[in-house]
């Protein structure tokens, strides 16, 4: 039996068209084609930014230091404007575990290696928690 192109070029072009518009995140393998669930890193509730309207700032949830994936780390940075996040998301990743500490000692001497502006490490810091 042989297949016209268009026979065949109308199903790939609605199978890409409802892929696309079911948020396939541009991937074009889909899990069970690969043998692995594959997941975008997306923003978790406890990464989403909201604004306080009266003052107009923003209030960005907690992070878990010990705990996040660096695709976590790196949205929480990045919601709260922070320059380089993925950098100091792998950073802050690389020197695990954190000790339930307050003043983030450990933290704060490991990213003072790499010269960090005060300001951003304050952000950083001000996003996590153990």
């Amino acid at each position: 039996m042989r297949i016209s192109p268009r026979g065949f070029l109308l199903p790939l072009v609605l199978g890409l068209t409802v892929a696309a518009c079911s948020g396939g995140g541009g991937s074009t393998s889909s899990p069970a084609a690969t043998g692995s669930a594959q997941t975008a890193p997306a923003a978790s509730a406890s990464t989403a930014a909201t604004a306080d309207p009266t003052t107009g700032s923003t209030d960005t949830a907690r992070v878990n230091a010990n705990t996040a994936s660096v695709e976590e780390l790196q949205v929480a940075f990045e919601a709260a404007g922070i320059s380089k996040a993925d950098r100091w998301a792998r950073e802050v990743a690389e020197y695990r575990p954190y000790p339930a500490d307050p003043t983030w000692a450990q933290l704060r001497q490991e990213l003072s290696k790499y010269n960090i502006a005060p300001d951003v490490l304050e952000k950083i810091i001000g996003l996590l928690e153990v």
